[in-house]
């Protein structure tokens, strides 16, 4: 399963998405992955939830970020949650590839039954259509 957290940045997606990562790794089984473009949360996460600052493996593209996720999963199969923080600065895709990355990790979250959580920096209306089922929180300035 792919979802999604859409708001525009300040509105607290990346908080809301470390307490819900941090409230589930009592419940999960396999492991958990936190994805992010710097290391600014390393120590705001639970020490069981891997944290991988994708800066460091200059990702560039959604090809390279798809190919990151792949190897993440190949190495580790027992990988059950992945939470994306800041798709957009990590794969360097806009709104127009958004459909094209959820597609990919849906095959990947069906195949090898791993469930991705990810913020995007975008309003719910903004969200495509076909999108809008996956949204689980839309964050708002308060």
């Amino acid at each position: 399963m792919v979802q999604l957290i859409c708001g525009h940045n300040g509105t607290g997606k990346t908080r809301k998405m470390i307490d819900m990562a941090n409230k589930a790794i009592d419940s999960i089984q396999g492991k958990m992955v936190f994805l992010e473009a710097n290391n600014r949360h390393i120590f705001d996460l639970d020490y069981r939830i891997r944290y991988i600052n994708t800066k460091e493996f200059g990702l560039t593209n959604a090809e390279q970020f798809h190919g990151f996720v792949c190897g993440l999963i190949a190495t580790d199969y027992d990988v059950e949650y992945v939470y994306i923080d800041g798709l957009y600065k990590i794969a360097q895709a806009g709104l127009e590839r958004l459909d094209e990355v959820v597609n990919r990790l849906e095959y990947l979250s069906e195949k090898f039954n791993v469930n991705f959580i990810m913020s995007v920096n975008h309003d719910y209306e903004d969200i495509p259509e076909g999108l809008k089922n996956k949204i689980i929180l839309e964050a708002v300035m308060s």
